[in-house]
């Protein structure tokens, strides 16, 4: 479960004001939001990034305040920008992967083998597409077995299989008991991964609406109302 009660940030414009929020086990729910402004400080909160805030955010009712290094093992947080320098090798990356989080030998070959990891382990990350890289990204994260996701606008700019395949794998997770909570502006991929969407301007929800409903509406005029930049 992913719960926010009260968040009040108040750094730059626009800014983050008594949002509140929860997802539950087996919920996918996207929180949309005028320019990139307020979602980076809500990556950065559930980073550890950003620690000067009012308010409670909570992963399966921990405090991710109090508690940073126990909230870290409830939670995979996936972002459309880099995470790794990109002159860092794949073999680096995948290694520190195993290591962390424990990965079993068979899983990881099982793994190695469809991704073909053995004919890029020398390459560096900068060399990878970024389809490419994202996949590897979001296989490796699967296997921590984690029930908590959230994803910053992951597959934003990704090709149409990627996209199939995306959202196939929140599917089967969702059905899997796992809580998604997806960070974005695009209202238009929102109602295609969602249960539920909300809609934050200048750093306040204003509007709550399931996916089934929103798939019936304008999606246009609703982009001009809640989240077209004044």
């Amino acid at each position: 479960m992913i719960k926010i009660n009260d968040l009040y940030l108040k750094k730059k414009i626009p800014e983050i004001s008594h949002l509140n929020l929860r997802v539950n086990a087996g919920e996918s729910y996207v929180l949309l939001s005028t320019g990139d402004t307020a979602l980076d400080h809500l990556t950065n909160i559930f980073s550890g990034l950003e620690r000067d805030f009012k308010g409670i955010v909570e992963i399966d009712n921990i405090d991710i305040r109090a508690n940073r290094d126990c909230s870290h093992k409830n939670i995979v947080l996936l972002n459309s920008g880099s995470q790794w320098p990109r002159d860092m090798k794949v073999g680096h990356m995948i290694s520190f992967f195993k290591k962390t989080m424990n990965i079993p030998e068979d899983e990881f070959e099982e793994l190695n083998s469809k991704l073909r990891l053995d004919t890029i382990h020398q390459k560096r990350i900068s060399d990878l597409e970024e389809v490419e890289w994202r996949r590897i990204l979001f296989s490796m994260v699967q296997l921590k077995k984690c029930k908590n996701y959230i994803f910053r606008d992951f597959a934003r700019g990704m090709p149409l299989d990627f996209n199939i395949e995306f959202k196939r794998n929140l599917h089967r997770m969702r059905k899997n008991g796992c809580v998604i909570l997806y960070l974005s502006n695009d209202i238009f991929f929102a109602p295609e991964i969602a249960d539920r969407i909300g809609f934050m301007k200048k750093g306040k929800l204003l509007l709550e609406l399931k996916a089934a409903k929103m798939k019936k509406m304008n999606l246009r005029e609703l982009y001009f109302q809640f989240l077209a930049e004044e």
